[in-house]
């Protein structure tokens, strides 16, 4: 009906065809449900949706018998005198021919005989149907644009074919199901992997640039990276003032002891630190507080415990803030405890601490350069000694610091920081041009990148691969469809015969592939979706559900629809009509 122009009274239009037929009542039958003869009416009916002036009947009573032929060739003599229709019948049988107004005979591809039958002149107008008036026959795209009756026909026509092989549609679909689930899944696998590594750069302060002692040469001998201890409060004061492109800064010195808290004890790292590390490390407090500016001043003994710390001191009923804990035999009160920070880029446990004030660490806990038996130039060469002082600590000089942290307020700043800061260290440590720096500045924003870079091409390469079995699918498609223009070659062969254009064949199969790609991969986006969650569950993966991954599956699986199913639509549009009629 759609290529006659009947769009929008269509299903009227063929109400009444089949009527004038003799087949109300069989709209909804499948050609295997007719008889001979009732299929041979379905021809008749459309072969009049165009309304053409001349009906050629090529044999129309082959194979029925003599009462089927009777009822044809009845209908195809009323339309002749009813509607006027010029009717010409091809034919072996005179007892068929005997309907015909005029008879001419054939014989060896010459005319052998040309006679008008008795019944000429006996043709009296009948009032003919109402359904074929011009008012209501009018095509009707001038009421429905020609596009979208396209687009309607098309898919419905694409849905209809779908469903008459449900079975072998789902089977299609499932290549491109698995490829798209393949594909999602990976890609938050690979997502979640480079957010968690990202998290723990971030622990580490993607601003943040960590100065450290450089390195002393002796007898040829170059000692490692910390040997050379000239960094000291008052460098990260003067890094504090004087450059602009830092924004915070910290410093702490650093050292092991045992923690004892009543029957337990446990050895970790003492860290005297000011009150500002927490804010320039952008490491927040899980309960409690950090100590105040006046409580760093008079070196104050309160303290700030690290989640392993606190796991190992602690029962999980006890609250260690407000608690009593001793430190080198000096008693520590704690008034907080951080969150969990987890492992550095070297491996190394960061929740495994104790932070103190800076100045309570120098006075009390990790001592003065007093010790006996060592000079200043021994103390600077080897800030930990062996060696115990009054207060039964290792020997260090005060104002001395193992690292100092400064924080830009942007990430971008970082490079600016690092020219102004190692300016300002090379000037105050009266470096002379050209000699090596006796410091050693950490870029984390460097490391950061990297982890970065490296995570993509990971998540890119899992992506990829389960791309692989999205293009198997695509291929399986194509060899469906293929399987289904060989079979509907002579439906193809009729829609051509009724006005059916190339490019009306060619989207015919091209929308069905993409149907079946479509419905594959919203079923797989799904499947994907899940799939993720299951993997963090089962495996205890981090696994981050990108919507970016799923539309972008979705859409290559459409287009992998599209790829492999125009190959079989094209050669559908392309069949010869009358070739694809006679096919068998």
């Amino acid at each position: 009906m759609f290529y006659s122009g009947w769009t929008a009274r269509a299903r009227k239009r063929a109400h009444g065809l089949l009527s004038q037929v003799g087949l109300q009542g069989r709209e909804q039958s499948n050609p295997n449900q007719l008889s001979g003869g009732q299929q041979q009416r379905v021809a008749i009916a459309r072969a009049l949706v165009n309304q053409p002036p001349i009906l050629v009947a090529d044999e129309p009573t082959g194979n029925l018998d003599s009462r089927n032929s009777a009822e044809i060739m009845e209908i195809l003599r009323g339309l002749n005198r009813s509607e006027r229709l010029t009717v010409i019948l091809v034919t072996h049988e005179m007892a068929i021919a005997s309907y015909a107004d005029r008879v001419i005979t054939f014989r060896d591809g010459r005319v052998v005989s040309d006679e008008r039958t008795a019944t000429e002149g006996k043709t009296a107008a009948v009032e003919p149907p109402t359904l074929s008036s011009p008012a209501e026959g009018a095509p009707s795209l001038a009421i429905e644009s020609e596009a979208l009756a396209l687009a309607s026909m098309t898919i419905r026509a694409a849905l209809r074919a779908l469903r008459r092989n449900k079975l072998r549609a789902v089977l299609t679909m499932l290549g491109i199901f698995i490829g798209v689930a393949a594909v999602v899944a990976m890609a938050a696998v690979g997502e979640g992997a480079r957010m968690s590594v990202a998290e723990k750069i971030k622990s580490l302060g993607t601003n943040l640039v960590i100065v450290m002692p450089g390195t002393t040469t002796s007898g040829g001998v170059r000692a490692g990276s910390g040997s050379n201890s000239k960094l000291t409060v008052q460098d990260a004061l003067a890094i504090r003032n004087n450059d602009p492109a830092v924004m915070m800064v910290s410093y702490d010195t650093r050292q092991s002891a045992q923690v004892v808290n009543a029957q337990r004890n446990w050895n970790t790292i003492i860290e005297g630190t000011t009150p500002d590390y927490l804010a320039v490390r952008e490491w927040p407090l899980a309960g409690g507080r950090s100590f105040t500016e006046e409580e760093a001043y008079r070196a104050a003994t309160v303290c700030v415990l690290g989640q392993t710390v606190v796991n190992n001191l602690f029962s999980d009923s006890q609250d260690p803030v407000g608690s009593v804990i001793r430190i080198k035999n000096v008693q520590f009160r704690v008034v907080g405890v951080l969150t969990v920070k987890g492992q550095n880029n070297t491996g190394q446990d960061q929740d495994d601490v104790v932070l103190i004030p800076f100045e309570t660490a120098e006075r009390k806990v990790i001592g003065s350069a007093s010790a006996p038996g060592f000079s200043i130039t021994q103390q600077l060469s080897n800030p930990f000694s062996a060696k115990n002082n009054a207060l039964g600590t290792s020997a260090k000089l005060l104002g001395k610091v193992n690292r100092i942290y400064a924080k830009t307020s942007d990430a971008d700043l970082v490079d600016l920081a690092i020219v102004q800061l190692s300016k300002t260290l090379r000037e105050r440590h009266h470096l002379r041009p050209g000699s090596e720096d006796d410091f050693t500045v950490r870029n984390l924003a460097d490391i950061a990148r990297t982890s970065e870079d490296a995570s993509k091409v990971m998540t890119m390469l899992l992506a990829a691969i389960a791309s692989i079995s999205l293009l198997v699918g695509g291929i399986g498609i194509m060899n469906i469809m293929l399987v289904s223009v060989t079979e509907r070659t002579r439906e193809i062969g009729i829609r051509m015969a009724i006005g059916a254009r190339r490019l009306y064949i060619l989207l015919q199969f091209l929308v069905e592939a993409v149907f079946l790609s479509l419905i594959g991969g919203l079923a797989g986006a799904l499947l994907g979706v899940v799939a993720s969650h299951v993997i963090s569950a089962v495996a205890s993966w981090p696994t981050l559900v990108s919507p970016m991954a799923v539309g972008g599956g979705f859409l290559f699986s459409v287009a992998v629809g599209v790829f492999f199913g125009y190959y079989p639509a094209r050669k559908a549009s392309s069949l010869n009509p009358i070739e694809a009629l006679h096919y068998e």
